[in-house]
Parts: C-alpha cells; structure tokens; sequence
C-alpha cells in the first residue's frame, strides 16, 4: 500500500507504509545511539531533532538516488512507470530492461554516483562547519555538524552498499552488463549474476545470525532483513527472466483463443446486459464493427453506470474503450513483448488483430503465464534428460568407444 506525494520529470513518487517504520526505527537510533556518540553533552531534544533531521536527509537522499537512475534511463527512451520509498530504501520501477550492457551499466551506476556526491557535498559542509569553531559556542552549530556528519556516512554507505554485485541492488545489474560484454549472452549473463546476488544473501544472513548471538541483536535482525530482501529481490528477478524468456520462443496466434463472443457496434447497453453479460457471464467484451475489425472493448461496470431508462439509447461504442486503451497486437508478436505491454497499460487481455484490425483471438494474462510455466517445464524436462543421458554416456560407454 503506497499513496503517491508527487510528480518528477513526469514521474510517480510514492511513499510505502512501511517507510513510517523505517523513518521511526532510524530517528530512534540516531536518537539514542549515533548522535549522543559523537555529539555528547547535548540535551535529549537535540537528539531526537537531530535524529529526525537525519532520517528526513536519509529518504531525500535515496529519492535523489533513484531520480537519478530515471534520469538516465529517459534519456535513453526507457520509461520510468514510478518510484517508491519503502522500508529497505527506494527503487526506480522501469519495466523495460535496457538489454545493451552499455545502457545498463549508465543508468546502474548512475544511482551511486549520486550517492558519493551528496556525501562529498556533506562532507565539505560538515568540514566547513568544524574549521568555523561555531559548535563549541552554539548548541545549535552541534546539531548541525551531526546532521551533515551523519549525510556524508550514510550517502556513502548507501552509494557502497548499491555496488553488491546482488539483484535488485546497482552492483547486480552493473555486474550483468560486464558479463554481458564478456559472454556475449544476456540470458547467461542474467542468470550468473542473479546466481551471485542469492549467494551473496546468503552470507548477510548468516552475518546477522551470528550477530544476533554475539550480542548485537538489533544490528543482527537489520543485517538478517538486509539478506532477506536481498535472496527474495534475486530469485524473484531470475524467476521472472525466466518467464520472459520461456515467452519469447511463443508466437500469439499459437496460444490465442479463437472462440471469441464479440459485440457488434450497433448493439445497445440493454442488448449488451441481456444477451452478453447475462448470458456469458464475462466482465467485457470486444467491440467489433460489420467486417470483424476491433472497435474497442467495453466493460460491466461502465455497462451497469448506465440508467435502466436510458440503456436502449445508448450504444456499446458510446461506453466502450478505445483502441489506444488497449493491447492490439499482431499473431506473430512474441510473447515476452506482449507480457510487457499488457504490464506497461495495466492491462489483463491481449487482443490478436491481422493487419487490417480484424479481430483473430483474444488472450488473457492467464493463459500467457500458463504458457510460459509449460514452456519452462519443457525446458527443464530437456535438460534434465540430456543430463542424464550425458551422465549415462560417460558411465557406460568405454572411452575407446566414444572416440571411436
């Protein structure tokens, strides 16, 4: 659950709930931990103002992080659907992947850089504010010392942290474009890369077992959480790559469904509710005109928004979606490009149109990733077969006879 609090470049910026226990949790930290640290001799307000003052720094500057990642990925023409701030951090949501390893290695590095920056920037203010000699003087100079102290450690941290080569962080996608450059294979070079990121993960959580029994508790549980978020964001990455690429083998007019109810565009709403929606039992349908081209696509709820007085004056193109709505594309677009579109418009059906817009088929969301699950059975059934049958050959068969 999220809500959104404004709009960059064009672009969503939303707040999770789960930021609220992360900004309490650090400001309770910095409160009672850091700032007393290195600041001691001030009164609890100062803390906690000092404490607040640093979370706020903290989120701002991982939204300047993630802005930046965005920045450059429009300047390559990659869409950017939003960025959200939750409890781990931020993340620029960019549902196309920049397959050239020069694009990505730009738009990944370009969070951390950000990130040295504003701790660079940080860190000559906090200098410039040490070499005034004002914080022996005021109180007021002390809280922001360690408000610009505390900037510079952690833009750092988070700019050193983001270059683990582990999906979703920067380094795991920074380590795919090297691999990429290298093998020459982005399919390979994805699954290597999130093959680190889950072995990596697997050492923060052990790190933070192993905290948590030498007495560090709190600092366990965050490095335990860390390698968490770390092993799910790996494996649900490869697991989706997976389906993307089981998909692009997959032709539409293979998998469409041909048996189509369709509307003809001079049905009214009153034919639409007795002889559609009462009768099939769909939540819309398409529109189609006398020759079979697709109009639109026109919805229940739209439907029903409509007066019982007025349904037989109103005709199914007057309440439907129009085309751009839509996901239209051609039997022999590929299934990877259509799961992408269908996510780009929020979109739960594909529409199969020839080149002339006449409709062919319709599939759903379901009936795509029902696919991509069989393709991926296929697949491992044939290479688990061919491991066999590999094994078998070198255990039974002379090593005279293989040459031979």
């Amino acid at each position: 659950m999220s809500f959104q609090i404004a709009r960059v470049r064009n672009i969503p910026v939303r707040l999770h709930f789960t930021l609220l226990i992360a900004f309490v949790l650090i400001v309770w930290t910095l409160a009672t931990g850091f700032m007393p640290l290195y600041f001691p001799g001030l009164d609890a307000t100062q803390y906690w103002i000092m404490g607040g003052a640093g979370a706020i720094v903290l989120f701002f500057s991982i939204f300047l992080h993630e802005l930046m990642h965005s920045i450059v990925a429009q300047k390559y023409g990659i869409r950017v659907r939003q960025i959200i701030l939750f409890v781990f951090g931020g993340v620029s949501e960019i549902p196309e992947e920049a397959r050239d390893f020069r694009k990505e290695f730009r738009i990944a590095v370009a969070g951390p850089s950000m990130s040295f920056a504003i701790a660079g920037g940080f860190a000559g203010l906090w200098w410039l504010t040490v070499q005034s000699g004002a914080s022996s003087q005021f109180s007021a100079a002390s809280v922001l010392e360690g408000v610009l102290l505390y900037g510079a450690i952690i833009n750092a941290l988070v700019g050193a942290f983001n270059l683990i080569p582990a999906f979703p962080l920067d380094g795991g996608r920074i380590l795919r474009a090297g691999l990429v450059r290298w093998k020459k294979n982005y399919d390979d070079a994805t699954r290597v890369a999130a093959k680190v990121g889950v072995g990596i993960s697997y050492g923060f959580m052990a790190l933070g077992f192993f905290a948590i029994i030498s007495g560090s508790f709190v600092g366990g549980i965050w490095i335990l959480l860390i390698g968490w978020f770390l092993n799910s964001g790996a494996q649900a990455y490869l697991s989706q790559h997976e389906i993307v690429s089981s998909l692009s083998r997959v032709r539409l007019g293979d998998i469409m469904n041909t048996r189509v109810s369709a509307v003809p565009e001079t049905a009214n709403v009153n034919d639409l509710m007795q002889d559609y929606y009462g009768r099939f039992m769909k939540s819309s349908f398409p529109v189609i005109d006398g020759g079979g081209r697709l109009l639109g696509m026109v919805e229940l709820k739209k439907a029903m928004g409509i007066s019982e007085n007025e349904r037989t004056g109103t005709r199914a193109t007057d309440i439907m979606a129009p085309l751009d709505r839509l996901v239209v594309l051609g039997p022999h677009s590929r299934g990877d490009d259509a799961l992408k579109e269908m996510m780009r418009k929020q979109s739960g059906k594909i529409f199969v149109c020839d080149d002339q817009g006449i409709l062919l088929g319709i599939i759903s969301k379901t009936d795509i990733l029902n696919v991509a699950s069989e393709q991926q059975d296929y697949y491992k059934e044939v290479r688990r077969t061919a491991g066999e049958r590999k094994v078998g050959s070198g255990t039974n068969i002379p090593a005279d006879s293989e040459a031979a």
